[in-house]
């Protein structure tokens, strides 16, 4: 579970940090968001802090309250004890929250 993110709108925003218990890639980031989106968002991949140049993409028009898979652009490789999360691009002009889940498998 990755916690609730507050202000996809705003760049730079980032989601709570999670630590990653076992390693594994990151295969999927689920995202409900609060209020339809108007524009496709982009969320910078952040391992221990530091930009992985991975993004995940939220889809243009995505409904409110829908969980739905952001897309990814590349592979994103984790080891126990690493600290994952999202940072915002700040594409999307209304104000919203989204819940974040990530999926790792081995």
């Amino acid at each position: 579970m990755g916690g609730n993110m507050t202000a996809i709108q705003t760049a730079d925003n980032a989601s709570p940090v999670v630590v990653i218990p076992d390693e594994g890639t990151l295969k999927v980031i689920y995202m409900n968001v609060h209020t339809v989106i108007d524009a496709a968002t982009t969320f910078d991949i952040m391992k221990n802090g530091t930009d992985t140049t991975v993004d995940a993409t939220l889809a243009d028009a995505t409904v409110d309250e829908t969980g739905v898979a952001l897309t990814l652009s590349g592979t994103v490789e984790l080891n126990a004890g690493d600290a994952l999360n999202i940072q915002s691009n700040g594409e999307q002009t209304a104000s919203t929250t989204a819940d974040v889940s990530y999926i790792i498998r081995r």
